[in-house]
């Protein structure tokens, strides 16, 4: 793993945007696996400045949550569409998304292990980090998923939004898996945000543990992380 130090969140996001359009203007058809959330909003930003570059960029939904629908501006859909899919002028034809309806997930889980089978791997997978160590949807546990899969969401990681919990089971979400993850091309590993300074030391420590699933990019071959100062 490189680790990169910028010296604010404007900085972060402008270089990891030049990594994503330095990536797609050698291959324009890359496979790119995009996380939400506040870390990669920015860089989402800077590549809508050349979105001429993304016009055959194929695009996939890396989690999403459960009990909301689909149409709830909280949802991973809707903050795609707004800060991704929309200003990139990403087709309906270069998207590949998934419902988390109850009575839909079984089949988007078969049907999103076949896509990524497929038309994997992932030329470049964006990651940001929870609070505690998680990454996607893969949060600390015994053991991690290799592929997309359900997951029951932490207590950490619903805390923003108790509508997730309301439902008839526990709040969980649907996400792309840890070898899926491992197997992307080149991954770029967003750190910005507070509270998650423990996380960041179990990462820095490089002691590799299912407890902080964040700590298997040191695995990885070829994973940018870029740290927002101010917010450590």
């Amino acid at each position: 793993m490189k680790i990169t130090y910028c010296k604010d969140y404007n900085s972060m996001s402008q270089k990891a945007a030049q990594i994503v359009m330095d990536k797609v203007t050698s291959k324009p058809d890359l496979l790119f696996c995009a996380a939400t959330g506040n870390s990669p909003t920015g860089m989402y930003a800077g590549m809508a400045e050349n979105k001429e570059l993304f016009n055959k960029m194929k695009v996939v939904k890396m989690d999403e949550w459960g009990i909301i629908p689909l149409s709830h501006p909280d949802s991973c859909e809707s903050y795609l569409k707004k800060h991704l899919l929309g200003p990139l002028g990403i087709t309906e034809k270069q998207y590949k998304g998934y419902d988390t309806a109850p009575e839909k997930v079984a089949m988007e889980i078969e049907n999103m292990k076949s896509y990524i089978s497929q038309n994997g791997p992932f030329d470049i997978c964006i990651l940001g980090l929870g609070r505690n160590g998680h990454i996607a949807f893969n949060e600390p546990n015994d053991y991690l998923e290799p592929e997309f899969h359900k997951a029951k969401l932490a207590a950490s990681t619903i805390q923003h939004d108790p509508t997730l919990s309301k439902g008839s089971e526990p709040a969980y979400g649907l996400c792309v898996g840890m070898k899926d993850i491992m197997m992307s091309k080149k991954i770029i590993f967003l750190i910005t945000g507070k509270g998650k300074k423990d996380a960041i030391d179990q990462i820095l420590s490089k002691q590799i543990t299912t407890q902080c699933p964040a700590t298997f990019l040191w695995i990885h071959p070829n994973v940018e992380c870029l740290i927002d100062k101010l917010s450590i």
